[in-house]
């Protein structure tokens, strides 16, 4: 099949190329030309020599490099093209790379990581000449989009408020949009010239996981992600959502009472704070563990999830979840500044990152908290401590972008 993926970001070449790696697969990353400032933070390679060197690598490769305490692992994903665009010219570049394509009849997968859905205009583009070609009766197979984000789903992208009218007709017909769940923490991006040409290096932790929606319309999916990375379930929207508690949410809460206790001090890496007395260990352990009780408690008394509660065992896919997640926040060298990339200082008079934050934090964990109070009577201990960490952190002035107080 043809994958063509939009964002060389860390996502993009450290999860999403790499899933989709199989023998059958030609996979064409697409980047925009002059790159937006990043909301979860900066890297070591800028966006314009990340640029040229997936540009001009003959060899068509980069590099992971995994976080696994051994500094010395390397994996090598290989794309098929690299390609940047600018405004006005992704339908024309489309047609290029399909024309180019030897395996776009089996079936085409567009995916995307690009953050907002605004950023989207262009993967519509994209689609919108495919399924302009498939309707003409040329050589392209089924239509897929996958938004590989946390917050951005591709049925939204298609049908949302966000990008009206820019959807074709014939997109809108030919384009099967397809929920995703996209996990693995992928720290930064580098120059690696340890090879016969210099190209890019993603820092990505060992654990990845790429899941797609089994559903009606998908069927033939698992078929053309043969012998890649790509998993299917039945049951994504639900681990979606628990991966946003157990996961997103007990990261940011150990992360912030490890940024005020630290001082603010955004050069430390979370793994190494963790490590530093039994106390902080035991800290890390007690929110996994409150967290891990209240999403099992929601899951278990609100209707929505009892599909998933009686096909599941939850007990034990919270359990083998939280030890897996927790195994991740120790052995992996995640900067804090990029866990807490968000958390930003507000420009005076205007509390609107303050207020982003806060919304998109309440997201992760106020379900599980109000489930844990009400069986409990009391919140969860542990994880209100990072609570007072975040109320500390505001009132003293220290945020992630701010110098350290």
């Amino acid at each position: 099949m043809l994958h063509i993926h939009f964002g060389a970001g860390r996502l993009g070449l450290g999860l999403v190329v790499p899933a989709f790696q199989s023998p059958t697969t030609e996979s064409v990353v697409l980047n925009r030309a002059v790159s937006s400032a990043n909301a979860t933070g900066t890297t070591a390679l800028g966006p314009e020599r990340r640029n040229a060197l997936l540009r001009d690598n003959p060899d068509r490769t980069y590099r992971l490099r995994i976080l696994d305490g051994s500094g010395a692992r390397y994996e090598i994903v290989a794309y098929a093209g690299f390609h940047t665009y600018g405004s006005g010219d992704v339908e024309l570049l489309t047609r290029r790379i399909a024309g180019a394509s030897t395996a776009k009849a089996r079936g085409v997968v567009v995916t995307a990581s690009v953050l907002k859905p605004e950023n989207y205009a262009a993967v519509l583009a994209c689609l919108n000449a495919l399924a302009t070609m498939r309707e003409a009766g040329e050589p392209v197979g089924p239509l897929f989009l996958v938004a590989c984000e946390n917050t951005v789903s591709a049925q939204d992208v298609l049908h949302g408020p966000a990008l009206p009218g820019q959807a074709s007709a014939a997109a809108l017909r030919q384009v099967i949009p397809v929920a995703a769940l996209v996990d693995r923490i992928c720290v930064g991006l580098e120059e690696d010239a340890s090879g016969p040409h210099p190209t890019v290096a993603v820092q990505v932790e060992p654990y990845a996981s790429l899941k797609l929606a089994q559903e009606p319309g998908t069927e033939i999916l698992p078929d053309l992600c043969a012998g890649s990375a790509v998993g299917f379930s039945r049951h994504l929207e639900v681990e979606k959502q628990i991966k946003g508690w157990l996961l997103n949410g007990t990261h940011w809460l150990i992360a912030l009472r490890a940024f005020q206790a630290s001082g603010g001090d955004r050069d430390m890496k979370l793994n190494e704070f963790i490590a530093t007395s039994a106390e902080q260990r035991r800290h890390a352990a007690a929110v996994m563990d409150e967290m891990r009780e209240g999403v099992a408690l929601l899951l278990r008394r609100d209707p929505a999830y009892a599909d998933f509660v009686r096909d599941v065992d939850v007990d034990g896919y919270l359990a083998g979840a939280a030890a897996a997640i927790l195994g991740r926040f120790v052995a992996t060298e995640d900067p804090i500044s990029r866990i807490l990339a968000r958390f930003q200082a507000p420009e005076p008079g205007d509390p609107s990152t303050l207020e982003a934050f806060s919304r998109r934090f309440a997201g992760r964990i106020n379900e599980p908290f109000d489930a844990y109070e009400a069986q409990n009577g009391t919140l969860p201990p542990a994880a209100s401590r990072s609570l007072l960490s975040l109320l500390h952190l505001v009132e003293t002035g220290t945020f992630i972008d701010a110098p350290a107080g």
